[in-house]
C-alpha cells in the first residue's frame, strides 16, 4: 500500500564495539525528531533499494539518494509516531498477515516467487512489517476522523453502476499433473465416480490442492487463454480431458455458471464501503503525514551524503 509498502523496515543495528581508544562518534546523516540514521545505515538502505547505481552519473546518483531520503523521513516519522502512540505489532498479527499474503503457496514456493521479483525473504518481511505498522498507526491516529455513511455508499452505487456489471462467470476446480498419463489415470477414477475435490487433495500437484483445487469465480481473460478455451465451453458438472500448459497437464471441473448482469446493491454494499473508507483514510493519512513533516524538526547532513555535489 503506497510507497511505504515498498520500503524495507530494516532494523538499525549498531556496529560491533571496537576498543574504546579506537571508537569515534559517528555523526548522524539524518535526524527526524528524536530518531537518527547514520551514513552506514543509509548505505544499507540504498543497497537494498537500488542494488547497483554504479552506472549512473554522480548527479543521477544524488537524485536517487534524495528520493530515498524523502522516503526514509516518512518512514521515521511513522515509526516515531508508533512509539509515541505505543502502537506495536503482535506475533499473531504478523503471522496472520504472512499467511494471507502467501495464500496457498508453501514457504519454499513463496520464496521462489520472491526471488523472481528480486526480493529476499528478509526484505519482504521487513516491508510487510512496515505496511502493517503504518496501517495500525493510521487507525490509531485517524480512525475517529474517517467515516462512511450509508448515503455515500448509495450515491456511489448509483453513479458507478457500470462498475458493478458482472460478465459471465464460472466457478471451477482444477488438478495439475506432470504427465498426461497421470492425468488420464485420475480422469478414469473420476469417471468411475470419484469426487473431484477429494482426488485433487490426494493427487494434484498444484498449490491449490489443499482446497480441493478450488479456483473460485472468474470471468474470461483472468486465466491463460488455453484454459479459457476449455473452461467456458465445458458444461457444468463435467470434467475436461487433460489440458496441456507450460505447468503440466490439467483436469478441470466447472461447478457453476453465473449469467452476466448488474450486481445488486446489497451484494456490493460492504465492498463499496471498504473502498470509500480506504480512499478517505488515504487522503487523511497524507494530510496527517504532511502536517507531521511540518511540525517535526528534520536535519540532513549533506556533507556526509555527497560532499562534492552538495555543500
Amino acid at each position: 500500500m503506497l510507497l511505504f509498502f515498498l520500503l524495507g523496515l530494516l532494523s538499525c543495528q549498531q556496529q560491533e564495539q571496537e576498543p574504546k581508544q579506537a571508537q569515534q562518534p559517528q555523526p548522524p546523516l539524518l535526524e527526524v525528531g528524536q530518531r537518527q540514521l547514520t551514513l552506514q545505515q543509509f548505505e544499507r538502505e540504498l543497497k537494498n533499494t537500488y542494488p547497483d547505481i554504479s552506472g549512473l552519473t554522480p548527479p543521477e546518483q544524488l537524485q536517487l539518494k534524495e528520493q530515498l531520503l524523502k522516503q526514509l523521513i516518512d518512514r521515521e516519522l511513522i515509526l516515531g509516531e508508533a512509539n509515541r502512540l505505543n502502537v506495536q505489532l503482535t506475533p499473531d498479527e504478523l503471522d496472520a498477515a504472512m499467511k494471507k499474503v502467501r495464500g496457498s503457496y508453501s514457504e519454499d514456493e513463496f520464496t521462489k516467487v520472491l526471488e523472481q521479483t528480486g526480493k529476499t525473504q528478509e526484505n519482504w518481511l521487513a516491508s510487510l512489517k512496515l505496511h502493517l505498522l503504518r496501517a495500525k498507526v493510521s487507525a490509531a491516529a485517524l480512525n475517529s476522523q474517517v467515516q462512511v455513511s450509508d448515503q455515500e455508499i448509495k450515491t456511489y452505487y448509483k453513479k458507478h453502476r457500470e462498475e458493478f456489471r458482472r460478465p459471465v462467470e464460472i466457478r471451477a476446480r482444477q488438478m495439475l499433473f506432470k504427465t498426461r498419463d497421470e492425468a488420464n489415470r485420475v480422469l478414469k477414477l473420476l469417471k468411475d465416480g470419484g469426487d473431484f475435490a477429494t482426488l485433487a487433495r490426494e493427487y494434484s500437484q498444484s498449490p491449490d490442492r489443499e482446497n480441493g483445487g478450488a479456483l473460485g469465480y472468474f470471468s474470461a481473460g483472468q486465466l491463460p487463454a488455453e484454459f479459457d478455451a476449455v473452461l467456458f465451453k465445458l458444461p457444468v458438472k463435467q470434467v475436461s480431458a487433460p489440458v496441456e500448459s507450460p505447468y503440466g497437464f490439467h483436469l478441470f471441473l466447472v461447478e457453476r455458471r453465473r449469467k452476466a448482469g448488474l450486481r445488486p446493491y446489497a451484494a456490493v454494499k460492504a465492498e463499496i464501503a471498504t473502498k470509500l473508507y480506504q480512499q478517505k483514510e488515504e487522503t487523511a493519512f497524507h494530510l496527517w503525514l504532511e502536517n507531521l513533516q511540518k511540525t517535526t524538526v528534520t536535519n540532513i547532513n549533506w556533507e556526509l551524503l555527497q560532499p562534492e555535489l552538495k555543500p
